[in-house]
């Protein structure tokens, strides 16, 4: 059977010429296409003539590369398919893509398979670069990148040229939706460092946190935000989030906490719509903790049901903040310590 790999649940093998029926049943669930070409059905002899020769096109000339059937262990059926190839000329900056049928949807495979494809990609392939595109409002795929350690890097509109010019879906319009694409994506170094990150859990917080949430906070302010901010400015904030005052706050606002084998390491503060508090400890910066923060923020927002989060980010906070997909506003506020941007991200 040409088996790549396997997972827990899952077997992931290469195309075979009697695939047609599956891509063609799959491509042909408006519930699937609704975010890939608006639902539209894909005729047969497009099946047949276009797309699958593309999927097994890559059988024998990309080893490693190419689209991959997803067969489910306990019933060995076809359930779905992933692609992981190159984006261009560089074999190393691979793009990964999954398509599922609805049976299969909310069991976990598409974050399985992917998740297994980008650690092989990774410690075997030469990979370096991975990324996925979907539609903004596609929250689903969203979660799955998330879970699988990307970070969203931006928001784009496909030219009609790529839309007409695709191999895994059949499209008659250019203007198949009004809004934008959005790409996730996640490097080697940020693969490796994933692995510190499987001891790291992140809670809401509890009364006695507070004295390790106010040094949190204190001392982020003295190291990281001295960058943009005078410490006479930052003084009254520095001695505003004491423990008592930490306490007193958290009582009407949901905080959440990141700690790894015992001591906390950041924190983040959420009143409805808008994060009000987000720190990290400076020596644990850059090692991933505030993506996963700020994710779990961001799941926090969603189950309350806010569509957009908000916040005021000081200068150098800037580019982490649209690296996760919050843009500014145009708006430069006039913040107790000094200027701050304010952004806005669509949760979808």
């Amino acid at each position: 059977m040409n088996i790549i790999l396997e997972t827990k649940c899952l077997r992931l093998r290469r195309f075979t010429a009697d695939d047609a029926g599956h891509l063609f049943a799959v491509d042909n669930d408006p519930d699937v296409m609704r975010y890939i070409n608006g639902g539209t059905p894909t005729p047969w002899e497009v099946t047949l003539d276009q797309i699958l020769p593309g999927f097994l096109q890559y059988n024998e000339s990309a080893p490693g590369f190419g689209f991959f059937a997803a067969i489910e262990k306990t019933t060995d059926t076809f359930v779905g398919w992933f692609v992981f190839r190159p984006t261009g000329d560089d074999p190393s900056h691979v793009a990964i893509g999954y398509r599922f049928h609805k049976a299969a949807w909310g069991k976990g495979y598409a974050t399985e398979g992917a998740a297994a494809l980008i650690d092989r990609g990774f410690a075997e392939w030469g990979v370096q670069r991975v990324i996925a595109t979907t539609y903004e409002e596609n929250a689903a795929s969203r979660r799955v990148m998330e879970k699988l350690g990307m970070r969203h890097v931006r928001s784009f509109r496909y030219e009609a040229e790529a839309i007409g010019a695709s191999d895994t879906s059949y499209s008659e319009s250019v203007a198949v939706w009004p809004g934008e694409d959005v790409e996730y994506a996640l490097t080697r170094l940020e693969w490796e460092q994933r692995g510190t990150m499987d001891e790291l859990r992140i809670r809401r917080y509890r009364s006695e946190d507070a004295d390790a949430v106010s040094g949190i906070i204190r001392r982020t302010m003295r190291i990281s935000n001295r960058v943009d901010y005078p410490i006479e400015q930052l003084q009254p904030l520095i001695d505003y989030f004491s423990p008592a005052k930490v306490e007193q706050i958290n009582q009407t606002r949901v905080c959440l906490v990141a700690e790894k084998g015992g001591p906390l390491l950041a924190t983040a503060g959420l009143e409805e719509d808008e994060v009000v508090t987000f720190f990290v400890l400076p020596e644990q910066q850059g090692r991933g903790i505030g993506s996963a923060l700020l994710q779990a923020l961001e799941a926090q927002a969603r189950d309350q049901g806010f569509m957009e989060l908000r916040l005021d980010a000081s200068l150098t906070g800037t580019p982490f903040y649209a690296r996760h997909g919050f843009r500014p506003t145009g708006e430069v506020l006039d913040g107790t310590a000094g200027p701050q941007v304010s952004m806005r991200k669509r949760l979808g």
